[in-house]
């Protein structure tokens, strides 16, 4: 026996079994949005994650993986000069549908080699142009290029799950496998911790793959989607579940909570860190012969890429493992979260500031926060950046206009209080917090 919504105007509709397997029907332009509006009736939302695993290729495998990079190159690059061309043409937008239609059509006609690699990697290079374009024109982002395989963008492809073509299993051998279109089964690092039945969360169905070469790495990055019981708004919560944030560059962060505790989180530098051992494989390449307009070097340029790229690895891994730890231990011990909405594209263009900015990767940090805490039903607020947390006295209100950046303790001239900046920042966010909630009708409570 099964549940199935019925009388919606809804381009998708949504079936739910008795053992909680949920199946979607139907097509939509935005998919999310209307699988979230079938799922309402049954008090369910659509959660969307990723996952990223380290692949282990055969030597033929990695061949094809290289091969289907240089062909999704190959199909961006002709759509992008066909778009173009067509705009200069008739001043319209050659769309994705037409270009599958008659242009990818032709040019495998013309490169019969296209046809050897997975198709959806292909149509999917597409289909990252024209979000390039939309981009461009919606947000004012820089102009399409052409991707290239010596940067990221040019070494990666994207394939979508259709009929089961893309699933985690276990071979004969008892290793974890990942089937994979045109590469078949591929073997693929478990993750610490995890065994093959449960890198994935339950009920979790991939939607598509995207396949990274990174320098002699291959890597997967899973885009997963489940289905969950939807969390019913919050409409009390206490003032001790609150935690304010001060993110820093002396120190990574200050946070606490409303009960007036204090954590400091030092900020390890990894760039700093591993600056050292970096410059000396840098300035080994750089001494290394490479034909700049073949485009070829010797062996022992490329032995020094790689031991550029892992470094450049390791450090950004760290970085990675650090947000991730301090991330989900924040979000665990709080309901509602409050830090500044800092504008940090305006501060990287600060060239004494823009490196140490760079380093500590604030966004990425508050953007791991931000879905830890929504997923377990939590609140994110950011206070608007021009609110004046460091400023103000938290015992009194007096605002000190004359606080300059090295100025990291100062007395109140009002109240006579003895204040540490960054943890008087994290006590006025907090109250800010309280007051934007008050306003949207939701009770704080002391206890």
């Amino acid at each position: 026996m099964s549940t199935e919504q019925t009388e919606n105007p809804n381009p998708i509709t949504a079936t739910i079994s008795d053992d909680g397997t949920c199946t979607f029907h139907g097509r939509s332009v935005n998919i999310t949005r209307d699988k979230n509006r079938a799922l309402e009736p049954f008090g369910k939302v659509l959660f969307q994650y990723g996952k990223q695993l380290t692949l282990l290729p055969t030597e033929g495998q990695a061949l094809l993986i290289r091969k289907t990079n240089g062909c999704s190159r190959v199909v961006a690059r002709d759509y992008l000069d066909a778009r173009q061309a067509f705009y200069h043409e008739t001043k319209g937008s050659l769309t994705v549908s037409s270009y599958k239609k008659d242009g990818l059509k032709r040019l495998k006609e013309e490169k019969p080699w296209l046809r050897e690699v997975d198709k959806f990697a292909l149509e999917a290079a597409v289909e990252h142009i024209d979000a390039a374009f939309t981009k461009f024109f919606r947000e004012g982002s820089g102009f399409p290029r052409y991707p290239s395989k010596y940067k990221p963008n040019g070494n990666r492809y994207t394939t979508k799950q259709t009929n089961g073509n893309i699933r985690l299993s276990t071979g004969k051998d008892g290793l974890p496998y990942i089937k994979l279109p045109k590469l078949g089964d591929v073997r693929y690092v478990l993750p610490k911790g995890a065994l093959p039945g449960t890198v994935l969360l339950p009920g979790s169905r991939i939607t598509s793959a995207t396949v990274i070469k990174d320098g002699r790495d291959y890597l997967v990055s899973l885009q997963l989607e489940a289905v969950i019981d939807k969390t019913a708004p919050m409409k009390t919560v206490s003032a001790r579940r609150f935690t304010g944030l001060d993110l820093g560059i002396k120190e990574f962060a200050v946070y606490g909570d409303g009960s007036g505790e204090r954590i400091h989180v030092k900020n390890e530098r990894f760039i700093k860190l591993h600056g050292k051992r970096l410059r000396r494989f840098q300035r080994m390449l750089s001494r290394r012969k490479y034909d700049r307009k073949a485009h070829k070097g010797s062996k022992n340029y490329y032995k020094a890429k790689d031991l550029v790229a892992k470094e450049q690895r390791r450090t950004a891994n760290q970085r990675k493992d650090f947000h991730h730890k301090l991330s989900r231990k924040i979000a665990d011990s709080c309901d509602v979260f409050v830090c500044e909405d800092l504008n940090i594209k305006g501060l990287m263009k600060d060239r004494r500031l823009s490196k140490a900015i760079a380093g500590v990767g604030w966004g990425r940090f508050l953007s791991m926060v931000k879905y830890k805490v929504e997923r377990k039903g939590g609140i994110f607020l950011k206070v608007s950046r021009w609110y004046p947390s460091t400023k103000t006295c938290t015992h009194c209100g007096y605002k000190n206009d004359s606080l300059t950046l090295n100025d990291r303790f100062w007395k109140c001239p009002e109240c006579g209080a003895f204040i540490n900046r960054d943890e008087n920042a994290v006590d006025n966010l907090i109250k800010e917090g309280i007051r934007i909630l008050e306003e949207q009708g939701i009770l704080c409570t002391a206890a």
